[in-house]
């Protein structure tokens, strides 16, 4: 009896609590991982131009996340830059960003925020003054990379707010019906969906993101740069869902506020006084902003250019 009692103090209630507390950290990485996940990609809608892409290193987990600067021309000169970003990356990448914003009249920015003046508060500056800006924030630490909200100087004279309110994003969400929760689910259903007949079909690049190539990267002896380069592989992974302009519509966290900024984009063009404007949001609001860009006022798209968000390694 008291070999079996020494066992059990020394073992079985301490290498249990000590594999519990290493799982707890595991599933929490993975949990978190996959929830920024959806929430950088959201959606892929179909569209004229890429806004994000992934480019290969040839070495094993590295690579390029990169993110796209797209130029649109009116017949009379009028320029519209849509600029996708990724809302965490290196620092370079934000300091190359606000190096180019101050060259523009005017910048169109997202932010769903309650903060009534662009110099944001601390607060807000560190987690986004939300549950996806929290969960967005601590991804940049677990990346070592930087969040946008820390980097991008929103307080510049050519700032000019593009999005909703909180409390005009909780009333949308609200007459819908809508929370986070049901549209997540919403989501990933689309996103299962879209696989399935990606593999059915043969067409579209099919998610290599799975739980195994997860648990790969979390167990291999560079952690961090090779779930950095899983997350950003999928992030820039071509295809992905399918969703026109009506389905679009009916998510608000993409159609409503794609609204919002298309209204101040035709606000500003109404006034003439601004000819070289640019429309800052994440790349997943890109491709239906584009729609009406080409088909309803009438811009021609000139000019492409690539910047590096993530550098990996």
């Amino acid at each position: 009896m008291k070999a079996i009692k020494t066992f059990t103090h020394s073992n079985c209630n301490f290498e249990p609590i000590r594999i519990l507390s290493a799982m707890k950290k595991v599933i929490w990485h993975i949990l978190n991982i996959i929830v920024f996940t959806m929430l950088a990609l959201l959606v892929t809608p179909s569209s004229h131009a890429q806004f994000v892409r992934f480019v290969e290193d040839g070495q094993q987990w590295q690579g390029k996340l990169q993110t796209s600067i797209n130029r649109y021309v009116a017949k009379n000169g009028t320029e519209v830059e849509l600029v996708a970003a990724v809302h965490i990356a290196d620092a370079a990448y934000y300091e190359a960003l606000n190096a180019y914003f101050e060259q523009r009249d005017v910048v169109l920015y997202e932010l769903v925020t309650s903060e009534p003046d662009p110099d944001l508060s601390q607060q807000a500056r560190d987690d986004g003054g939300s549950a996806i800006g929290f969960v967005q924030a601590a991804m940049a630490s677990y990346l070592q990379l930087h969040f946008q909200l820390q980097e991008i100087n929103y307080g510049a004279v050519n700032f000019r707010h593009a999005d909703l309110s909180m409390q005009e994003l909780r009333s949308i969400m609200d007459a819908k019906n809508e929370n986070f929760f049901t549209m997540f689910l919403n989501l990933a259903a689309a996103q299962m969906a879209s696989e399935q007949q990606a593999r059915l079909n043969g067409s579209g690049a099919v998610s290599s993101f799975t739980v195994l190539s997860l648990l790969t990267a979390l167990a291999a002896d560079n952690q961090g740069q090779a779930v950095k380069y899983l997350v950003a592989q999928e992030l820039g992974r071509s295809g992905g869902l399918i969703i026109d302009a009506e389905l679009e519509s009916q998510v608000t966290i993409l159609g409503d506020r794609n609204a919002a900024a298309l209204g101040e984009l035709q606000q500003v063009l109404s006034d003439g006084s601004d000819q070289r404007i640019s429309l800052f949001y994440g790349a997943a609001h890109m491709p239906g902003i584009e729609r009406v860009l080409l088909e309803e006022l009438e811009f021609s798209m000139s000019e492409q250019t690539w910047l590096d968000a993530w550098v990996i390694p």
